[in-house]
């Protein structure tokens, strides 16, 4: 599979724009910030309430990506919840079979990464659960801002809103 299109405005921001390779059917969508959707988290929500006028004021948000900002929004709650869950600390809570008693062990004291298991090969390191939803979440947040351009390296690939040409000493 070859190399995906690059697009129309990533040309002419590049200035390797050519007329008979540009698309003149290319989708313009409305610029604006979308709705949040219903079915999105409390967190996503808050989110999406702080980004999406970032995201206008750069030029890179429009009404149709509401699913794409979706996506960065929930990856986002999804790593803070995460973060949240690391600072607690992790229990074992079981109920003792011959007292019929709820007992509980702490396996790992709030903010710790690692805890030990015992098990017939002897003692065992192991990484908490959150590390891998952390690293998971951090992946998809960090592919949804390159989409969006919200980190320097990638906001000189995205296309924001057309630049003013307008000379401001026109008016003089």
């Amino acid at each position: 599979m070859g190399r995906p299109r690059k697009p129309d405005a990533m040309k002419q921001l590049a200035g390797t724009a050519q007329p008979c390779r540009m698309n003149p059917l290319a989708p313009r969508p409305e610029e604006g910030i979308p709705l949040p959707p219903d079915w999105i988290s409390t967190k996503a929500r808050d989110v999406w309430n702080y980004v999406a006028p970032l995201l206008e004021q750069m030029g890179v948000l429009t009404e149709a990506d509401g699913v794409a900002l979706e996506g960065y929004c929930e990856a986002y709650a999804d790593a803070r919840a995460a973060r949240e869950s690391l600072s607690l600390p992790l229990i074992l809570r079981s109920k003792n079979p011959a007292t019929g008693e709820q007992e509980e062990l702490v396996l790992a004291e709030a903010g710790e990464r690692y805890y030990w298991t015992f098990g017939k090969g002897g003692p065992m390191r192991r990484a908490r659960p959150e590390l891998a939803d952390i690293a998971d979440a951090d992946r998809r947040v960090a592919m949804w801002s390159a989409k969006f351009g919200n980190n320097p390296a990638d906001r000189s690939r995205v296309a924001g809103g057309a630049p003013d040409d307008r000379n401001p000493f026109d008016d003089f």
